[in-house]
């Protein structure tokens, strides 16, 4: 009995080792399948599991003989956990300062989010640009009536109908706009403050409904961001559909550009689905994002809850000039 009780200890244990090490490896997969992109958003909570089977294994290792099974099934779990805290750790490390500039982004699902939560957002936190997406007519309509034009005299893109209506709302006059071909609209333009910098106003397509599309535009953002940050100061704004577990976003990442809750030191800043729709105890993933280039420090990053959009705003603190 006691054998048939190892044995069976041993295959649940070993299994799920397995399946952890699998999920992390969707960190460095490259793919046009929805599941897989899906899969590796959530690659981080791989660590939770880790720890668990980390614990059990060092329990079993105390009342076993045969320990060679346990022992690689401690090193297996002490070497997962590890890892994901090597990758997660900047995230708690840095940050602080006063800032010359604050960015928000918040994506209002197809024109469902609160106008006057994102208004009074804005206003409350000295918002110098603001970067929408899924900007409906009607909720651009709301937005008007509840004072965003005061706020922003400049403004850029256009309404729609659906997810494409991504536009940028600034204190600062706004210039050499182009389009940003991503499967919900982009914009690119440059804001003319005292330094002026590129803005890439950023929403990709959602994975899960066009994979191919969603690589595609990764691929485009990545040549932008690149183009961009040659030119000089640039910080890229919005919903991209992606995590840091995503190898597409960390070769964005790799142009010469940082996330700012990492940067910042914020910790772990999820931001979809919103608590309010009750399918999640909290956000589970973090796609929106604000990510800078060298010219620009981000010093404190928090996220905002806008009743009945599934995402919660990014509000960021930059100052000019960088640590290096």
């Amino acid at each position: 009995m006691r054998r048939l009780v190892r044995i069976a200890l041993a295959t649940v244990l070993a299994l799920a080792i397995m399946g952890l090490v699998g999920l992390t490896a969707m960190r460095f997969v490259v793919t046009s399948r929805s599941w897989p992109i899906m899969a590796a958003a959530f690659a981080s909570y791989a660590v939770l599991g880790f720890v668990v089977t980390l614990a059990v294994s060092l329990l079993l290792l105390r009342g076993t003989r045969h320990r060679s099974w346990v022992l690689a099934a401690v090193v297996a779990s002490a070497v997962g956990v590890a890892a994901h805290l090597y990758w997660s750790g900047p995230l708690y490390v840095g940050g602080g300062g006063r800032p010359d500039l604050v960015v928000m982004s918040a994506n209002l699902e197809f024109g469902h989010g609160d106008a006057a939560t994102v208004v009074r957002t804005a206003a409350s936190r000295d918002v110098d640009v603001l970067v929408l997406q899924e900007v409906t007519p009607q909720v651009n309509s709301a937005l008007e009536r509840a004072g965003l034009s005061r706020l922003f005299p400049h403004h850029v893109g256009q309404p729609a109908h659906g997810a494409s209506g991504t536009m940028v709302f600034s204190h600062f006059q706004v210039a050499e706009i182009l389009p940003l071909t991503l499967g919900n609209g982009g914009l690119d333009v440059r804001v003319a403050t005292i330094v002026p910098f590129r803005l890439l106003a950023v929403h990709t397509a959602q994975p899960v409904k066009g994979p191919v599309a969603w690589r595609r535009d990764l691929g485009v953002l990545r040549e932008r961001a690149r183009a961009a940050v040659h030119e000089g100061p640039t910080l890229a704004i919005g919903d991209f559909n992606a995590t840091q577990d995503h190898a597409l976003f960390r070769r964005v990442l790799g142009e010469g550009m940082r996330d700012a809750a990492e940067e910042a030191g914020s910790g772990w800043q999820p931001t979809w689905p919103s608590k309010w729709r009750g399918t999640s105890p909290r956000p589970l993933v973090a796609l929106d994002h604000v990510l800078t280039s060298n010219g620009f420090t981000a010093v404190r990053t928090s996220t905002i809850e806008v009743p009945h959009t599934d995402h919660l705003a990014l509000v960021v603190e930059v100052r000019t000039g960088s640590d290096d």
